[in-house]
């Protein structure tokens, strides 16, 4: 009894052999997608799909999934104990072709004036664009290819190349149909956040427009995807990988923005796009996330010096820097996490229309915080300083520097001016007075007329170091 028992155990395993099959599940079984992008040229993807029984030695093939996986973060959920799993990243192409077929027979073909094909079967030893090293009746010729000499005929079927990135695994099978899970990372899918800000003409309040730039750098398409974005930073291993390219291939999703929510994961915030997205293979997309309005914004004007105990006669004259601030809080209109981005800053004129007046990166802003940026140098506003007096003392230096500050527009400007020291020192005398001290400099707060100038001496002492 006992062998017949193994004999009919043994004629199952065997007859599932016999039966085992290759299943391809296409986008068409895909039945979500949920994709989380970051900002440093990775993606987490969540694939589901719909796939039936599987029996043991059973192989399945996902298509249409990243090329640039990686694969030790794959997890396949659903399907069955995983005996084994691969990412095959070699498809369809003309190399793909010469690499799979050297040291092996492929036809040269040549077509005659008279419209007849030139045929010979040769072993393929290389092969570029323009000619190939193959072997014939004992040595080795150099073939020249193009459109009037030999072409390459490469047999169909000898080598299992796809015409797209495919996965591929094996189970110890399962008994329903159900959604299995696909769960990986990838690089090639990142995002970005792109802001626009654009001031009125008195430059008290403006508008903050707030764009996520979802880049798709892969070859695969990720068709109505629910989309989060991660704000935030990560460490990531050592890949090798680069960032590819993405072709000037734009989508404008339109949307409602206003004022999304943030959610906490860990350390990192994580904002859910309202409506599904399609990725298109090197394309980049922008969706609009934030938009506020009415944010009281304040002007400023900086300056930055470093006095130094070395005797200089050199004349500095330079533009002050221009500032923007507001405050990320709800009474400003905002009070939400605000990813890290690219900004660009337009200001109305007196017609009312926007012109661009500079660019900065704004970093990540959680509620309650300043913001301050700087959109370039102010036109109109100007410092010239120069060392007027350098005398040894018996444990250091004196020294005497004058700026002189020009608003040659028709506000009235208030320039923030801040000196660095790199010894002990001491305020000797000052034009004005000093409106902040720290442990290295001070800073001076001065009110400039329209279409005026003011002078500014300043008398430091600075001790030697021991």
């Amino acid at each position: 009894m006992r062998n017949y028992r193994g004999l009919t155990l043994l004629c199952c395993f065997f007859a599932h052999s016999l039966l085992a099959k290759t299943i391809t599940l296409t986008q068409n079984e895909q039945q979500d997608l949920t994709i989380s992008l970051y900002s440093t040229d990775l993606a987490l993807v969540q694939d589901r799909r719909l796939l039936g029984p599987l029996l043991l030695n059973d192989t399945v093939i996902v298509s249409d999934i990243s090329q640039q996986m990686h694969p030790q973060s794959l997890q396949i959920n659903g399907a069955g104990n995983i005996i084994e799993q691969s990412l095959n990243r070699q498809v369809l192409s003309y190399q793909s072709l010469i690499d799979t077929h050297i040291g092996k027979q492929i036809t040269l073909a040549k077509s005659t004036p008279s419209g007849i094909d030139l045929k010979q079967q040769v072993t393929l030893l290389s092969a570029d664009k323009n000619r190939a090293l193959v072997e014939y009746k004992g040595s080795i010729e150099t073939i020249w290819l193009n459109a009037n000499q030999w072409r390459l005929i490469f047999p169909v079927g000898s080598e299992q190349l796809a015409l797209k990135p495919s996965l591929s695994f094996k189970t110890q099978g399962r008994q329903s149909t159900g959604n299995i899970s696909l769960n990986y990372l990838t690089s090639g899918l990142h995002w970005q956040m792109d802001y626009v800000f654009e001031l009125n003409q008195s430059r008290d309040k403006l508008q903050l427009k707030g764009l996520a730039s979802l880049f798709n750098n892969t070859s695969t398409a990720f068709s109505n995807a629910s989309i989060n974005l991660i704000a935030g930073n990560i460490s990531l291993p050592k890949t090798g990988v680069t960032r590819a390219k993405t072709r000037e291939l734009m989508s404008i999703s339109q949307s409602a923005p206003g004022l999304p929510n943030a959610e906490n994961i860990g350390d990192l915030k994580r904002y859910r796009l309202k409506q599904r997205i399609t990725l298109l293979p090197q394309q980049q997309t922008q969706v609009p996330l934030i938009n506020a309005t009415d944010i009281p914004v304040e002007t400023s004007y900086r300056y930055s010096a470093t006095i130094t105990p070395y005797l200089n006669n050199a004349v500095r004259k330079s533009q002050v820097d221009s500032y923007i601030a507001f405050s990320n809080n709800q009474q400003s209109g905002l009070g939400i996490a605000l990813p890290r981005g690219q900004v660009r800053v337009f200001n109305s004129d007196t017609e009312g229309d926007f012109q661009f007046i500079g660019a900065s990166i704004m970093r990540a802003s959680s509620i309650n915080q300043q913001i301050e940026l700087s959109t370039g140098k102010a036109f109109d506003l100007s410092v010239t300083q120069r060392q007027t007096n350098n005398s040894e003392t018996f444990d250091g230096s004196i020294i005497d520097t004058q700026f002189m500050i020009n608003n040659s527009s028709k506000q009235r400007k208030t320039l923030r001016l801040s000196t660095r020291f790199n010894q002990h020192w001491e305020i000797i005398s000052s034009t004005y007075p000093v409106s902040e001290k720290q442990s290295a400099n001070a800073v001076w707060l001065l009110d400039i007329a329209a279409n005026s100038s003011l002078v500014f001496s300043l008398k430091v002492r600075l001790k030697h170091r021991k």
